[in-house]
């Protein structure tokens, strides 16, 4: 089953994000690498559908925030930085391919 989902992963390390594009993209997922600000560009434009962001620099977002649903990877989540946007999870790594499944069904379409 393919779904019609629009994911952008934004990470620096090109090893994690294609690990994401991996995991997700065998489970139907539509799966976009961009760096901040073209991501924002894609969310703010309306030319993409774009149903969650994941990223480990959520702050880079704030401008955003209501928006789109933020998934936050990081070895150490801060959870202060959810606090600005209504759709928030944060994973920490390392995690496991189900975990990254389960928190984005929990976030594709909760805004």
């Amino acid at each position: 089953m393919t779904h019609t989902t629009g994911i952008i992963a934004v990470t620096e390390d090109p090893f994690i994000r294609k690990f994401l594009g991996d995991v997700l993209k065998r489970r139907g997922y539509r799966v976009v690498g961009a760096d901040s600000a073209r991501a924002i560009e894609m969310i703010r434009s309306g030319d993409e559908t774009v149903d969650l962001v994941i990223t480990n620099t959520p702050v880079e977002f704030a401008a955003v925030a209501e928006q789109v649903p933020m998934l936050y990877i990081a070895a150490v989540p801060d959870p202060e930085m959810g606090s600005r946007f209504r759709a928030f999870r944060a994973l920490k790594k390392p995690f496991l391919p189900d975990q990254l499944i389960a928190a984005v069904k929990e976030l594709v379409g909760a805004l």
